[in-house]
């Protein structure tokens, strides 16, 4: 489905719903749908959302909070590699959150994104601001608990997935030119990442019941020769990591 200007379209479905490039399925399921394009633009937005295997499920928006990565307290700092400063840090408060009274938005040219939804009372939240974003060529999977892409700038690409019966997968990319992937799949696991900054290439694996994850990146053209891959951890527990460029504040 490609509109133009601004579209608000709500799907609801006690069974089946289908229009434009949405197919919307399944028993109760709901999503909103807010795209705004500049009327003089020569390319609109994109967005295919399945619902056709879940129940209860919704697709709305996400809300960027006023936290700012650097009000987190220290613990400890390593120097990883590539000249780069791995710093533990106290859990903060979310970055974004889900916003079920609002509308997953497209706010710019050419954005893209992908949404399939499976399982029961599962939520996903989108919010792109900017020109060429896109959930990439697998998209945002969705099987349970909450999944949020937040993306403020151009040429971002996020992919995000939840199984297992986890609770949160989340992705922040503010900036320019962001790739990331995000994939959690342990019972009642939350994984978050942050990419602030242009040019980075992060990945976060999370598979580790209990577990939540926090990993933000500020600074520019940094990129994870390995994904940050928590796949145990004793009674689950919180692990909060910011990564700068050596020398930053």
């Amino acid at each position: 489905m490609k509109l133009r200007a601004k579209t608000i379209l709500t799907l609801t479905t006690a069974a089946c719903v289908a229009a434009g490039g949405m197919a919307v399925a399944g028993s109760g399921n709901n999503a909103t749908v807010l795209q705004k394009t500049p009327v003089t633009a020569n390319t609109g937005n994109s967005l295919s959302i399945d619902q056709t295997a879940a129940d209860g499920s919704i697709v709305a928006g996400v809300k960027r909070t006023e936290t700012n990565p650097d009000d987190a307290v220290s613990i400890d700092v390593k120097q990883g590699a590539n000249g780069n400063e791995i710093e533990f840090l106290t859990p903060g408060t979310p970055l974004i959150t889900a916003d079920t009274a609002g509308a997953a938005t497209q706010d710019g040219i050419g954005n893209e994104a992908a949404i399939t939804v499976t399982g029961s009372d599962t939520f996903v939240g989108l919010r792109q601001i900017g020109d060429n974003n896109s959930t990439g060529i697998e998209g945002i999977t969705a099987k349970s608990g909450e999944v949020l892409l937040f993306q403020n700038g151009n040429g971002n690409t996020g992919t995000l997935s939840t199984s297992d019966s986890a609770a949160l997968a989340s992705l922040l990319q503010e900036g320019n030119g962001n790739t990331a992937t995000v994939i959690v799949s342990g019972t009642d696991s939350q994984g978050t990442l942050a990419q602030i900054g242009d040019g980075n290439t992060t990945d976060l694996n999370v598979d580790t019941a209990g577990a939540s994850v926090s990993f933000t990146v500020q600074g520019n053209n940094t990129s994870s020769t390995l994904p940050a891959n928590v796949v145990s951890s004793a009674g689950g527990g919180q692990i909060t990591i910011i990564q700068r460029p050596l020398g930053s504040q």
